[in-house]
Parts: structure tokens; sequence; C-alpha cells
């Protein structure tokens, strides 16, 4: 009786996490991929600024990862917190809708925007560590490849749909700044759907910790975890490379100067790079259940090596969009099994920890990764920085490659 009612309540959590996934990503692709065209095309935001839209929120969000994680590794319970961020969030929203009514100078509100950009990462770095702590109480590790593999592929064709129709109600309106302040209300009442939803899971009950982690004895645990510190190593490689290509691309596709894209062509190039998402999620999630999520990152960062220096190679709309049926492939395996290998080679019992000092890690690369691409840009062109963001995401991905072969030399001796 005991095992049937786990079995119910399991598949209970797995269709509700689904409907959570999808109101997430409805308010995620209701914003994200047009936040760079509204700072360009309305705001008339400089390189700079395009470049502080990534690292801002990096910073930010690191600003809050260490004193979150220690916080969420106190809660037994995680679900109310992890709602609350969500909460917390929508409210950036508002204030991102309000924005174009303030009688201010363009530049002098484009640098707010970023600002208000940057202070909503703050809720959401604490939500997206609290997040997957949460859900791995509630998930099964057996399970995990097999349940996100379905939800992904659910959620990014709902994501997909989402762009299309954003992006088209922006053109119709001539990219008018009303269209989007509508977007980014709408956003927020998405918000607040998926923080309700999150609430009907069913949150398993687990023993209460009473030790307290203090960052001394996280600093003694993190030395102590050899294979955790060069896997984020390794993945901070990949990163870098990955990150400073971010506002690169934002720049080559909206600017005038390069390839002008409208809303329409930036929800045609989102579209490509999810629509492969939708197709291939299932079977990277067969492959890593197949050759381990270690292997499985190693393709899916080799693949999006591939990325900056096939953008170098074209200005031309058609072209770019063919290119990113190519990356979505690729972006779909890494961002899958990223959050799963994270959680392999983090100790369960300061699991919120580990995926704060990884996530942690990563933000660090992404305060500098987009200065240093515009800066690289700057100095030499933007296909030399396309090129040096290859190169280097294509070394990360060789150093994920040799964490893997440690791991199985260790595991063959016994020692892991």
């Amino acid at each position: 009786m005991h095992e049937q009612e786990a079995y119910r309540n399991l598949r209970h959590n797995v269709r509700i996490n689904t409907i959570q996934g999808i109101f997430a990503v409805l308010a995620q692709n209701l914003t994200a991929p047009f936040i760079p065209l509204f700072a360009i095309k309305v705001l008339e935001a400089s390189d700079s600024q395009v470049a502080w839209l990534s690292s801002l929120p990096a910073l930010t969000g690191i600003l809050v990862l260490l004193p979150g994680a220690l916080f969420i590794d106190r809660l037994v319970a995680k679900k109310q917190f992890t709602g609350s961020m969500i909460y917390l969030r929508g409210l950036f929203f508002l204030f991102l809708a309000i924005l174009p009514f303030m009688s201010i100078d363009l530049y002098w509100m484009a640098w707010l925007f970023v600002l208000i950009i940057g202070l909503m990462n703050m809720p959401y770095s604490v939500y997206q560590l609290a997040w997957q702590s949460f859900i791995a109480d509630v998930i099964p590790a057996s399970q995990r490849a097999r349940v996100f593999g379905s939800r992904n592929r659910i959620t990014q064709g709902i994501g997909t749909i989402t762009t299309v129709l954003t992006g088209v109600l922006i053109y119709l309106y001539g990219g008018a700044a009303w269209a989007y302040q509508s977007i980014f209300a709408l956003s927020f009442v998405v918000g607040i759907l998926e923080a309700t939803t999150l609430r009907k899971i069913k949150e398993p009950v687990l023993q209460a910790d009473k030790k307290v982690h203090t960052l001394a004895e996280l600093w003694q645990s993190l030395l102590r975890e050899q294979r955790f510190l060069i896997f984020a190593l390794a993945s901070a490689v990949f990163h870098f490379g990955w990150q400073m290509a971010w506002p690169l691309f934002n720049i080559y596709q909206m600017s005038p100067e390069y390839a002008n894209m409208s809303a329409l062509w930036v929800s045609v190039i989102t579209i490509c790079n999810s629509l492969m998402g939708v197709l291939t999620y299932p079977w990277w999630g067969k492959v890593a259940q197949k050759i381990g999520h270690g292997w499985t990152l190693v393709i899916g960062t080799a693949g999006l090596a591939t990325a900056p220096l096939l953008y170098s190679l074209t200005m031309n709309l058609w072209v770019l969009a063919a290119f990113n049926l190519w990356m979505g492939i690729f972006a779909a395996g890494t961002v899958q099994t990223l959050f799963n290998r994270v959680l392999e080679v983090s100790p369960d019992d300061k699991r919120a920890l580990f995926i704060a000092m990884h996530s942690l890690v990563i933000g660090v690369t992404a305060i500098f990764a987009p200065q240093f691409g515009v800066w690289i840009m700057g100095l030499f062109d933007i296909n030399f920085a396309f090129y040096v963001s290859s190169g280097i995401r294509l070394f990360g991905s060789v150093a994920l490659g040799l964490v893997a072969i440690w791991e199985l030399r260790k595991r063959q001796k016994g020692a892991l």
C-alpha cells in the first residue's frame, strides 16, 4: 500500500512539475528573447549596455547564491520558499512595464533597464537554487533523465509557440514600446500562476537536520570533494567561452550594423533553436541513460563550440536560421544534462550548497565573459571574437571529457 501511494505521489508530482514548467517557460519566453531587442531598438542601448545586460545579472546572482544556499540548506520543507521567490521576481516585470512611462533621457532609461534586469536576477537565482534542491527531493535520481526529458520536450514546444506569438505581436505593432510593456505585464500574471501551481506538488516529509552548515564547514567540505572541484573548473572554462558570445549574438542579430533582425526574425531564430530541442530532448535523455551524463555533456558542449564560428560565416537571415537548427540540438543536450551532471557530482547531504557553489563559479565567469567578448570585438572585430569564443568552448568541452575519463579510472580502482 505504501508503495502504491508513493507511486501515485510520484505520478502526481511529475504531472504538476510539467505544468509548472509550462508556466515557467511562458514567463521566460514572453520576455527573454526580446529583452535585448527592447534595449537596442527602443532604448537605443550601446554595446557596453548590451554587455551589462548579461554581466549585471551574473553579478547580482552571485551576491545571493551563498547566503541563499546556506538558508536553503537549513530548510526541511522548500516548497513555500521556492514559490515566494517566483512571486518576488514577478514584481520586477511590473517595474519593466512602467519604465517607458518615466520622463527621463533614453540613455539613463537604458541604464535603469539594465539595473532592473540585474536586480530581478537576485530572486531568480535563489529560486533556481531552491527549485533544483526541492525537485531533487521530489523526483528520484533514477527517474530524472526520463522525467526531465519529457518535461523539457513539452515546455520547449510551448515556449516556441509563445516566442512566435510574442514576436508577431511586436512586429505587427512596429516594435512600439507599449507592445513590450504588455508582455512584461503578462509575464507577471504568468509568474503568479507558476507559483500557485508549484504549491500543488506533494513535498516528501524529510527528516530534519538540526546541524547548521557554516561557510567554514562548506569550504572544508568543498576541499574534500575532488570530483566536484575538477568538474567545476572544467565547467567554468566552457561557460566562459559560452557566455562571452551572449552579447555578441545579440549585437550581431539586432544591430543595424549587422543582421538588423526584427522581432519577427528574433522569433524565427528562437523557433529554429527551440524546435530541435523539442525533437531531441527525449534522445538526449536516452543517450544520458546509456553513456552517462558526463559523456553526454561532452557531446553537447562540443557541438555548441561550433555556434560562434558558424555565425561568423554569414549575415544571411535564412542561413542563420538554419545554423540555429544545428545549434539547438546541442543546446538542448547541454542544458538538460548540465543540471543532472551537477547533481551527480554533488554530495547528497549538502546538495543545495554544492549546486550554489557551481552556480557561483559560472556566475563569476558570467560577469567577466560578456565584457571580455565585447572588449575583443572592439579590439579586433566581431568575427575574431566569435573565433575566440568557439576556441574556449572547445577547450572547455575537452576539459569536461578529461573529467569523465578521470572518473572512469577512479571507478575502476574502486575509489569513487
